[in-house]
């Protein structure tokens, strides 16, 4: 059997063979990768309104301004993909040339969205505080948050009027790391503090209240950790492989993901209605009813004058400080 001959060499003077893979490849990749997560985003925005038609206008108002943007911003990149994929077909030089507007708006407005969930989470961190250490986290995170956007619209401004993509990198390298690793500070703490919050209520709960305590702490490490792998992958393959458009492509899902988790996090309220009603009624029904005298006070702040477990969306709290904030900013299951 004959060795398999090895690829022909370009002649003397002439450009090696063009491999999309790398460009327009992850460009498309992360286009369809994108489309799906902003259908999976669109049926949680339905299914938001349906479950939750007693929040406030402020949140309400909040999930549709982040649909829009994921609206646009699903327009943008694919008006990019299909410009290079098929309006300059044949023509790999045109990556080398001037960058579609769209794909400079796509860059603007996944990071507005990124800055706002960001924001939300950081809002969180603040109604749920325990002490100033968390408060102060919050402003930090604000602060950041508005650096990174910031960043974004810069880097929006220069690259429509640089004159390629390979000048604009080489000229506002920093510009557009800086950020990039400005987002990955801000997805890791906010994901810790809500972690560490969480875990500072399990010590006062038992028995029910901690199973719901540790059912908050795993969705948080969860929606944190898959946000916080791309926040690294879009680090890592910037600084490694700047002129291919990998660290492009996840970037755009990065943008999908933060959304996502924002009406995941609003929408598994539901899921602890339910847990928590099913708790309660254990412990209305006679079982160890010994331990849990839900009727006294028993020291708890898990737990009510009136039995009734509260489970905000991110702690065990008094009742009081539901009523007062959980109702108001969507955070209450009642």
């Amino acid at each position: 059997m004959s060795a398999t001959p090895p690829p022909p060499v370009p002649p003397p003077g002439h450009p090696p063979a063009f491999d999309p893979g790398p460009t327009i490849g992850a460009l498309l990749v992360g286009t369809l990768g994108s489309g799906i997560l902003f259908g999976i985003f669109t049926a949680q925005y339905y299914l938001y309104h349906g479950r939750f038609p007693e929040d406030t206008f402020g949140m309400k108002a909040l999930v549709a301004v982040v649909w829009i943007f994921e609206l646009v911003h699903v327009i943008a990149i694919s008006h990019v993909t299909y410009t290079y994929a098929v309006t300059d077909y044949g023509n790999p030089l045109s990556l080398l040339g001037k960058m579609p507007a769209t794909l400079a708006l796509s860059v603007l407005l996944g990071s507005i969205i990124t800055g706002v969930v960001q924001g939300f989470f950081s809002f969180r961190i603040w109604t749920l505080a325990p002490n100033k250490l968390f408060k102060m986290i919050s402003i930090v995170l604000w602060t950041s948050a508005f650096v990174y956007v910031v960043g974004a619209v810069a880097n929006t401004v220069l690259s429509i009027d640089s004159t390629n993509i390979p000048t604009y990198i080489a000229r506002y390298n920093w510009l557009l790391l800086a950020p990039t690793a400005l987002n990955l500070f801000n997805d890791v703490t906010i994901t810790l503090s809500l972690v560490g919050i969480l875990l500072l209520t399990r010590k006062g709960g038992f028995g029910k209240t901690t199973i719901l305590v540790d059912q908050l702490i795993k969705w948080t490490i969860e929606t944190g950790l898959v946000t916080s792998i791309f926040s690294c992958l879009n680090l890592a393959f910037y600084i490694q492989e700047p002129h291919n458009f990998v660290w492009i492509a996840l970037q755009i899902v990065k943008a999908r993901l933060f959304a996502n988790s924002l009406l995941a996090s609003l929408n598994s309220r539901d899921t602890l209605r339910s847990m928590k009603t099913t708790h309660a009624e254990w412990g209305s029904s006679g079982g160890n009813r010994s331990r849990n005298n839900y009727g006294g006070n028993t020291g708890n702040p898990g737990l009510t004058q009136t039995g009734t477990l509260n489970i905000a969306m991110t702690t065990v709290t008094l009742e009081e400080r539901d009523d007062a904030l959980g109702s108001q900013y969507g955070y209450k299951s009642k």
